[in-house]
């Protein structure tokens, strides 16, 4: 009997993005709704940064969540380029519950460490969507992605949980890995996904949270749930 030659190995590529700065509270403190937030004009500014970095860089599908502040930081990478772009509902960032049903004295627990408690039983992000529902989510539509065989080079843009999960999922980790990986705003993370048609055989991450508009990270110290945090005012979540 002859033995069958082994499937060709494909080599394909996914620049993984967060997108820009935004601002979740308003100038009064209270918190806006995450599913419609835009881009700051600093959010704008670095995506700009990271778009001249890759200007030079082919894809072959573009892809994005459908909230207005990945949409909005892809088109600032895209840069003008006629490049078809898929906005897709399984990359939404996680859901958060109410803050203000977090009870003060847990506030700095459950938000600045929040991705500390992901891996608990039955944990979910802020009392609201579970963190394994969650994960369950976002690594089915990245699956759909790597189905199909139309692509080399995939530019994704997303969010800060939906980034960590597959950078967790591409080192063989799990919940309990997402707080190592920080992704501050319009961070670029790149990986390579080795697959013998439609199996995934190895990942390899080989750029991991590169901020264009300060490589150095030297104006950058919070973590970004501490950002959070910080921003809150615990008596305008009543108000």
């Amino acid at each position: 009997m002859t033995e069958q030659p082994a499937q060709p190995v494909r080599r394909r590529r996914c620049y993984l993005v967060r997108h820009g700065h935004v601002d979740y509270f308003d100038a009064s403190g209270r918190p806006l709704d995450p599913r419609s937030v835009a881009l700051s004009a600093k959010g704008v500014a670095q995506a700009q940064a990271l778009g001249q970095v890759l200007a030079h860089t082919p894809f072959d599908r573009a892809v994005c969540s459908d909230y207005p502040r990945t949409r909005q930081t892809l088109d600032q990478l895209l840069g003008g380029r006629v490049q078809p772009v898929e906005e897709r509902a399984g990359f939404r960032e996680i859901r958060a519950g109410r803050l203000r049903e977090i009870p003060r004295e847990y506030l700095h627990r459950e938000v600045a460490h929040a991705y500390q408690l992901a891996d608990r039983p039955d944990a979910a992000f802020l009392r609201g969507e579970p963190w394994a529902a969650f994960r369950q989510r976002v690594l089915g539509s990245f699956q759909q992605l790597l189905e199909a065989p139309d692509w080399n080079a995939l530019l994704l843009v997303s969010h800060d949980a939906v980034n960590r999960i597959l950078l967790a999922w591409a080192c063989g980790a799990g919940l309990g890995a997402l707080a190592a990986f920080e992704q501050d705003p319009a961070c670029l993370n790149i990986v390579d996904i080795d697959m013998a048609g439609p199996q995934v055989l190895r990942a390899y991450i080989r750029t991991l949270n590169y901020s264009a508009y300060d490589p150095a990270k030297a104006t950058i110290d919070q973590t970004v749930m501490e950002h959070v945090h910080a921003s809150i005012d615990p008596r305008r979540l009543l108000a």
